[in-house]
């Protein structure tokens, strides 16, 4: 059957491919012409540029996906519940932006070395503070600090598109203008927000979709987040 078959590589077509890769396809369909072959009736032919991300489409979804769904993570999201479970959560992501105690990960431990306030027990402040000591906060709050941090601090498997609903979330439920900035210094609010608060709250959303505690989560987001960036783009939708 020719519509089992990718018209550009002829490679079979996973046996259900994703509404994305679809629209893909149909998009690069329009700017093709046909090149029927031997192995691929249907086959098509255009200028690379026109089906490349069809074929990285095409390559994610018959060899990572099934990878991701044996392990679990969803292939589909409802996105417009996003919001308000974000939203559920504001009295403890609120406690993270206003714990006074958090600024020195060594003076807020209890005696058996374990974390004491909401966000001294954050592993993303945690780690944030530790870069701050061997690098210097102007290293980490610039825009090299910024990159390099930059998958770290990924929605998970929630992906691009989930990473644009959370950090819209949390910039309606804590305006940048409502921070005590020397609560959360060496950060800036918009910076506290997209590194510390969007994966606690990604974290958050993961283990309620896992039923897992938050040390599993943050595995889970940590390994899922290449898979997240593939599986939900933002699209600008």
């Amino acid at each position: 059957d020719p519509s089992t078959i990718c018209p550009y590589c002829d490679e079979k077509l996973p046996s259900h491919p994703t509404p994305f890769l679809k629209n893909l396809l149909v998009t690069a369909r329009n700017k093709s012409y046909a090149d029927p072959r031997p192995r691929n009736p249907g086959g098509l032919r255009a200028p690379l540029a026109t089906y490349i991300s069809v074929c990285q489409r095409h390559r994610f979804e018959s060899h990572q996906l099934p990878i991701a769904v044996e392990k679990g993570w969803p292939s589909t999201i409802d996105f417009t519940k996003v919001p308000a479970r974000v939203k559920s959560m504001k009295k403890e992501l609120e406690a993270i932006i206003i714990d006074s105690d958090g600024s020195d990960d060594d003076e807020n431990t209890d005696s058996d070395g374990a974390p004491r306030g909401p966000r001294s027990r954050s592993i993303f402040w945690r780690e944030m503070l530790k870069q701050v000591k061997k690098q210097g906060s102007r290293t980490v709050v610039g825009v090299k600090g910024q990159f390099a941090s930059f998958e770290r601090t990924q929605p998970g498997y929630y992906g691009e598109q989930g990473s644009v609903i959370i950090h819209q979330t949390l910039f309606d439920l804590f305006p940048p203008s409502s921070f005590d900035v020397s609560l959360i210094t060496p950060l800036a609010p918009a910076e506290f927000i997209q590194r510390i608060l969007v994966p606690e709250a990604a974290v958050r959303l993961i283990a309620q979709d896992t039923c897992a505690d938050i040390e599993d989560a943050i595995v889970t987001l940590r390994e899922s987040a290449q898979y997240g960036v593939a599986m939900f783009p933002d699209t600008g939708e």
